[in-house]
C-alpha cells in the first residue's frame, strides 16, 4: 500500500559487513580512547584569580555552567555514537560468537578470556549498555541497603541515558496524518517508554491522545552480544553518502488507529526510526507512516492558534506550511509499507530539501 507519508526506511541493501577485528587491537584503541579522556578530564581548572571583581553569586552561576558543559563534553567523549557505535556492537557480535564456539567445544580457555576482556572493554563505551548495566547494579546495591553506591549507579545510569538519541526527542514535533494534513505532537517519556500525545485534531483520533508509544527498554541481545530481534536498517552507498550515516537505529512501538468520532480505537504494531535530527513511525498493519521534524517557532504558533481547525484557514497558512514540507515532496509516492514490510525504490533523495524545522 503507496502512502503521501515520508520514511526513510525500508528494506535495508544489505552489504557484506567490515573485516574482523583482532580483539588485540579493538582493545588497544579503547585504551586509548579510556586514555586520552582520563588525561582530559584531570586538566587543572582556571585561576582563580581571572574570577577578580565578579560577585560571588555570578562566580557561583559561572562555575555551575562551566560544570555542566564540563559534564557534557566528559559524557560525549566517554561514548560512541551513530555508525562508530553499530561497528562496535557488529565487533562486539563476532567476539562473541567465537568466544561461545571455544565454550562449547571447551578449547582454549587464556583466548576465551581475552575476547571477554576485550567485549567487557567494548561494552564499556556503549551508552545502552552501560545504561542498562548501571540500572541492575543500583537495583542490587539497594537491595543490599548500600544507598551510597545505589546513587553512585543511579547518576551513572542517567548520565549514559542522556547520551541515548531515543531519549532527547522531547517536546513538539510535525508531521503529516496522509490525508488528515499536517499534525502535532508531544513526546514525553515515562520510564524508558515514549509517548506521543496528539496537540492538533483530527477526525479519528482527537487532541489529547496517544498517537503511539515506543518501548524503549535496553534490547537484552545487545546487551549480551548477540544478534538482536530488530536490527538497525542498513541504507544503501548513495543514501548513507546523503545523510552522512548507513545505519538507522529502529525500535518496536504500538500506534492507536479509530474510526471517525474516536471510535473502535484500538491498537496495531508500529516502529519508530531514527534519521540524524529527524525520526519516522509507522503504523505496520495499515502501512500508514509519518515522518516528523521539529517545528519552528513560527510553525508551532500557528499550529497551536488554528488547533481546532481541521484545515489551514487561508491559502498563505497552506503555503507556508507547503514550504515547512518540502523535504518530502521529492519522495512522497516513493515509499511503501507492504504487509509490514518497508520498502523503498531510491534512497537518493532523503530529508535533502530546505524547510521550515529547526
Amino acid at each position: 500500500m503507496r502512502t503521501a507519508t515520508l520514511f526513510v526506511c525500508i528494506t535495508a541493501i544489505v552489504h557484506e559487513t567490515a573485516a574482523f577485528t583482532h580483539p588485540s587491537l579493538l582493545r588497544h584503541s579503547l585504551l586509548h580512547k579510556a586514555a586520552s579522556f582520563n588525561a582530559h578530564s584531570e586538566e587543572s581548572s582556571s585561576d582563580p584569580s581571572a574570577f577578580h571583581g565578579i560577585s560571588s553569586h555570578e562566580l557561583r552561576h559561572m562555575k555551575e555552567a562551566k560544570v555542566r558543559k564540563s559534564e557534557s563534553h566528559q559524557t560525549s567523549k566517554s561514548f560512541v555514537s551513530g555508525d562508530d557505535l553499530q561497528s562496535l556492537r557488529r565487533e562486539v557480535l563476532s567476539l562473541n560468537q567465537e568466544r561461545q564456539k571455544l565454550l562449547t567445544a571447551n578449547r582454549d580457555p587464556h583466548r576465551v578470556a581475552e575476547l571477554e576482556q576485550a567485549i567487557w572493554q567494548a561494552q564499556q563505551v556503549d551508552a545502552e549498555y552501560v545504561y542498562y548495566i548501571s540500572q541492575l547494579r543500583a537495583e542490587k546495591a539497594e537491595e543490599e541497603g548500600d544507598l551510597k553506591r545505589a546513587q553512585q549507579h543511579r547518576k551513572q545510569a542517567k548520565r549514559a541515558r542522556s547520551e541515548l538519541p531515543q531519549f532527547n526527542l522531547d517536546g513538539l514535533w510535525v508531521g503529516r496524518y496522509g490525508n488528515h494534513g499536517f499534525e502535532m505532537i508531544n513526546i514525553t517519556y515515562a520510564g524508558d517508554t515514549m509517548i506521543a500525545y496528539k496537540v492538533t485534531d483530527n477526525d479519528n483520533v482527537p487532541s489529547g491522545e496517544v498517537s503511539f508509544t515506543v518501548d524503549l527498554s535496553p534490547n537484552p541481545k545487545t546487551i549480551h552480544g548477540e544478534t538482536p530481534l530488530l536490527e538497525p536498517i542498513e541504507l544503501n552507498h548513495d543514501a548513507a553518502e546523503q545523510w552522512g550515516l548507513k545505519y538507522l537505529p529502529r525500535f518496536t512501538g504500538r500506534g492507536q488507529v479509530a474510526r471517525k468520532g474516536f471510535r473502535n480505537a484500538q491498537w496495531v504494531e508500529g516502529q519508530l526510526i531514527l534519521v540524524n535530527k529527524y525520526f519516522s513511525f509507522a503504523w505496520l498493519p495499515i502501512g500508514h507512516q509519518v515522518f516528523f521534524g521539529r517545528p519552528s517557532a513560527e510553525l508551532t504558533l500557528k499550529m497551536l492558534r488554528e488547533s481546532r481547525s481541521k484545515r489551514f484557514a487561508d491559502e498563505s497558512s497552506r503555503a507556508f506550511l507547503t514550504r515547512c514540507w518540502e523535504e518530502t515532496a521529492y519522495i512522497e509516492d516513493d515509499m511503501d509499507v507492504t504487509d509490514g514490510i518497508f520498502k523503498s525504490h531510491d534512497q537518493s533523495f532523503y530529508y535533502d530539501q530546505a524547510g521550515c524545522f529547526e
